[in-house]
């Protein structure tokens, strides 16, 4: 490995320590009651180093928001839908993506997140655009290739996603912001997957009948 590239991952290493401990601090104490000599006191290094890296703390804060995002993303994408049946496929998107919506440490993001928006709308837009968007076109994409096979009528792709997506959230989310300390036991959150899939497939006209696949 180059002289450089050890650099380059020294560096990397070093954003995502101050990632993890700025998204803690900010769930914590919010993000004015953050500062930058609460970030390295955590991670070690100066303020030098998140200015070069971030900018100033807000861009610690918008780097955490996109972060954040992605890993939503990452979890859509790991999902090999091109090897499961439609509805196999669905339920296994749905418990993937409501599995890491509800766990407490995201919750806590989106309480942060959302708590700042009015301070930075721009950022509501980043973390509309970057996430729930993104997904729905990943789905959207899919069920494109879905009706291509036969598999799915002729819709509005796009149409689908976002009808699929709030089937899938129902008021989980809204629930967990507002009732502190509630959260689904896996059980019900499957029964809840399975049944949103089934009426999304029968509000299309598809045969919703067959056995979930399951996985040894």
């Amino acid at each position: 490995m180059s002289t450089l590239s050890k650099i380059d991952q020294k560096m990397e290493m070093r954003r995502a320590a101050i990632l993890e401990a700025a998204r803690n601090l900010f769930c914590e104490h919010g993000l004015s009651g953050t500062t930058l000599e609460m970030i390295t006191a955590e991670v070690g290094g100066s303020r030098r180093t998140i200015y070069e890296l971030f900018g100033n703390k807000d861009g610690v804060f918008e780097a955490v928001v996109r972060d954040s995002t992605s890993k939503v993303i990452d979890i859509i994408k790991e999902i090999n839908f091109t090897d499961l049946p439609l509805r196999d496929a669905l339920i296994e998107f749905g418990m993937n993506l409501m599995t890491f919506l509800t766990q407490p440490e995201t919750i806590r993001c989106l309480r942060l997140f959302l708590g700042e928006v009015p301070r930075f709308p721009h950022m509501g837009k980043v973390f509309y655009e970057s996430g729930l968007m993104t997904g729905r076109r990943i789905l959207k994409s899919y069920f494109e290739e879905q009706m291509d096979k036969g598999e799915m009528p002729k819709v509005d792709a796009m149409q689908a996603a976002t009808f699929f997506m709030s089937l899938m959230k129902a008021d989980y989310d809204f629930r967990q912001m507002t009732q502190v300390g509630w959260e689904p036991n896996t059980p019900d959150l499957k029964q809840h997957v399975t049944n949103a899939v089934d009426m999304f497939l029968r509000g299309y006209g598809i045969p919703s009948a067959a056995p979930v696949r399951t996985t040894d």
